[in-house]
């Protein structure tokens, strides 16, 4: 045990001496480095001065001073003290000198300035007598044209655009929502039927009767819509692919404009409805009146009606809008194919 402590004491006499001579150590280097720190950042100081004159010193007059203190600072300044020397301010002349020549050269950027605008002024001119000219030669062009213009246009009256051909895919049943009778379509039964209309597309000389007109569903309140035209239909829908029909007697239609170039086209049939009771329909028919479709189109033209399915509605009395009136209720739904895709498909 003896031996023991003597060892525990020794080395923590050494261990005691090692920390302090580290710490010494460590002094010693913090020492160094701020010494180090300081002589570098005053190291240019030691390096190179110049006096330069003042403004109101004459050149002639002025000091030139350089300190150096190593080897190194007397070896640049030795290289840049012959520039120094023959290189004073100003070129060796008076400050009396040197405003005239900044006067000089003042003068001279004002005539330059003005000579560039006044050729811009010239340019100008010559730009508006050579626009003159190409108008008044436009204007005998435009004159020579206007005849054959106006033929054109007496071609087009006499020859009016075709008409925009489509079949219509109808589905008549009950929808969920719809304000029909309740007893009407309950079974789930559907009639299914096509039609062939043709939108008219000609102008003026395809604008609908005041009669078929006042068919129209006025619900646009505080929008635009176009005049209402004409839309002829083929006699008679097919109904059980051909096996049935069921008259049809054409309408008319207008396209409503919304807001960022959307529009719905907007048009009613008039047909004859199939039977009420003593059908092979069962509790399903086809209301006798008006049937009214309303579709999207695209470039407010009815050459680009939507290919989605769309609602089929039909004007009843009722009390669904709080008082009594007549009211829109949903029949069904359809599709509207252009009629060469559709010939193309159903082989009629």
């Amino acid at each position: 045990p003896s031996q023991y402590c003597i060892v525990q004491s020794r080395s923590a006499y050494i261990q005691h001496h090692m920390m302090m001579a580290s710490s010494l150590l460590i002094f010693v280097c913090s020492l160094c480095c701020l010494c180090w720190t300081a002589s570098c950042l005053s190291f240019p100081n030691h390096i190179f001065h110049v006096s330069l004159p003042c403004r109101e010193t004459p050149a002639t007059t002025s000091s030139r001073h350089v300190y150096y203190s190593t080897p190194i600072a007397r070896r640049h300044c030795r290289s840049l003290l012959p520039l120094l020397m023959t290189a004073p301010p100003g070129g060796g002349r008076q400050p009396e000198a040197l405003i005239s020549e900044a006067e000089d050269l003042l003068a001279r950027a004002k005539k330059i300035r003005e000579s560039i605008a006044n050729e811009k002024l010239e340019g100008g001119e010559q730009q508006q007598s050579q626009d003159v000219e190409e108008d008044s030669s436009n204007s005998l062009t435009s004159v020579s044209v206007e005849t054959p213009v106006a033929a054109d246009d007496d071609e087009n009256e006499a020859n009016p655009l075709p008409s925009v051909g489509y079949r219509l895919y109808i589905d008549i049943g009950r929808e969920d929502g719809t304000w029909m009778d309740p007893r009407w379509g309950a079974s789930g039964k559907r009639i299914e039927f096509t039609i062939d209309v043709d939108f008219s597309n000609a102008g003026e000389s395809s604008l609908a009767s005041e009669e078929v007109s006042a068919r129209m569903v006025k619900d646009n309140f505080g929008g635009k819509s176009s005049p209402i035209y004409i839309v002829d239909s083929s006699p008679n829908a097919r109904l059980r692919g051909g096996f049935d029909k069921m008259g049809c007697s054409g309408g008319a239609y207008r396209i409503d404009y919304g807001q960022g170039g959307r529009a719905t086209v907007r048009f009613h049939l008039l047909v004859d409805g199939t039977p009420e009771s003593g059908s092979t329909y069962g509790d399903i028919w086809v209301p006798k009146g008006c049937l009214y479709f309303s579709i999207p189109c695209f470039a407010n033209n009815v050459k680009n009606l939507s290919s989605k399915e769309s609602p089929v509605t039909v004007r009843q009395i009722g009390w669904h809008t709080g008082w009594r009136r007549e009211e829109s209720r949903i029949v069904g739904t359809f599709r509207a194919v252009p009629i060469d895709d559709a010939k193309r498909r159903d082989g009629y």
